[in-house]
């Protein structure tokens, strides 16, 4: 667990010292006169947490908060490439600090040594960035985007990210160095025979939903899962069963959804289908009736109910891939300056990792906390944070002043529709 005093120490060291150093090394800072690298990326990242739609003329003010009085003009002029150079490299070493929460949550949590959600979120970027951030194009080769590899520890808060070029497809970026006695969960995307049989290899847990591709090795052959579902009469599945020709052994569960919830399914299937052109696969028709995932955890690590808790808690990166975004807004320019777009994306990548480690601190251990209302206080005390920064002593007593109110910032209970935290919390440990 991450202490106050340490984490005081953490902020210190990313946004005075490596910054100070990356400044120089990156050739960002030649002189000294009015930014050095710290000062300069204290004002982004602090005039941008306090507002995401932060002008020109708003970020000099930020940057008066940190000690340096510049004008709009002469702030564009700084947001160039070994700006962007500088931004990049510092977020990538602000990736290399790791805060934590004490993380022990009681119920269904307590089973595993850690819940690791992975997904991705692309960020569209403008076509002139293509050379440094390649994306899909459709097949031209002429769009630029940058792809948000992200691993998500659940209880304790750990977060990991990895850029990558939108155009890399999410199996490249999935994490396998996880602790044994833990799960990762993920999408069909993510669904790979080679990365289950790692972890099965070294003790770690996974669940994933299963695509409609995958296949079902029955009687020496593959069989479509939708259609080999179609042959099912109960209503639920936990069963024995090997995936694909290269015999993946696993459990399959799987749950037959209302015909309403098949309806929507389909729908959006065919939509998604003709948006992109694919022609639509009867078995992603069929597996529209059934909620299907696959596991290697045996019965008395989860049963069937339980699979289907923990698959919702995957949720819970989505909500954090839209605060995010509500918050930092990164397909929001108020510039057509392409360079300077790219400034603002990593300067507003790295506010985000700092706003984490916050959150962190003040309310993870909080099992009804809500981010999105604690995200709002923080906004309201980046100025104060930025001006305290340069004193550890004055910084700490801050933090230790402003994390605990985060704990006020809380989701109320619901009956009729659950929160993921109380079905959590009423899953026997």
């Amino acid at each position: 667990m991450t202490t106050v005093a340490q984490l005081s120490e953490i902020l210190q060291s990313l946004l005075i010292d490596d910054a100070k150093q990356l400044g120089r090394s990156s050739g960002f800072i030649q002189r000294e006169r009015k930014f050095n690298g710290a000062s300069f990326a204290q004002a982004l990242v602090f005039g941008w947490q306090a507002n995401p739609r932060a002008s020109l003329e708003e970020l000099c003010q930020s940057a008066r908060a940190c000690g340096v009085e510049i004008s709009p003009q002469g702030l564009q002029e700084r947001l160039n490439p070994a700006a962007a150079h500088f931004l990049e490299r510092l977020l990538q070493q602000s990736l290399t600090y790791r805060v934590t929460s004490e993380g022990e949550p009681a119920g269904l949590l307590e089973r595993f040594t850690g819940i690791y959600l992975q997904d991705t979120s692309v960020i569209g970027l403008p076509p002139e960035l293509v050379q440094i951030w390649r994306g899909c194009g459709h097949g031209q080769g002429k769009s630029a985007s940058l792809k948000l590899q992200t691993l998500f520890e659940y209880k304790q808060g750990a977060l990991h990210l990895s850029l990558q070029p939108g155009a890399a497809h999410d199996t490249q970026g999935q994490a396998t160095h996880l602790p044994a006695r833990s799960v990762r969960i993920a999408d069909s995307a993510y669904f790979k025979v080679a990365v289950f049989k790692d972890f099965n290899q070294h003790g770690i847990g996974w669940l994933s939903r299963v695509p409609a591709t995958v296949t079902i090795w029955q009687d020496h052959q593959t069989l479509p899962i939708g259609t080999w579902l179609a042959q099912a009469e109960p209503s639920t599945l936990d069963v024995e069963v090997h995936l694909t020709r290269q015999r993946l052994p696993c459990r399959l569960l799987a749950m037959r959804v209302p015909e309403k919830v098949a309806q929507q399914r389909r729908a959006r299937v065919t939509q998604d289908a003709k948006d992109q052109g694919h022609l639509l696969r009867p078995e992603t028709l069929a597996l529209c009736e059934w909620t299907v995932m696959a596991t290697n955890l045996p019965p008395e690590d989860l049963t069937l109910q339980e699979g289907l808790i923990l698959l919702r808690l995957r949720w819970q990166i989505e909500l954090l891939f839209k605060l995010w975004k509500q918050t930092f807004h990164f397909t929001a320019w108020r510039t057509s300056r392409p360079v300077q777009i790219l400034c603002e994306v990593y300067a507003k990548l790295l506010s985000l990792v700092v706003q984490h480690w916050l959150l962190v601190l003040g309310c993870w251990d909080a099992p009804e906390r809500s981010l999105f209302k604690a995200v709002l206080v923080l906004q309201k005390h980046a100025f104060h944070l930025a001006t305290v920064l340069p004193s550890l002593t004055q910084l700490q007593a801050t933090l230790a002043a402003l994390l605990p109110s985060l704990l006020r910032c809380k989701i109320q209970k619901r009956k009729a529709r659950p929160a993921t935290f109380q079905l959590l919390g009423r899953a026997s440990p």
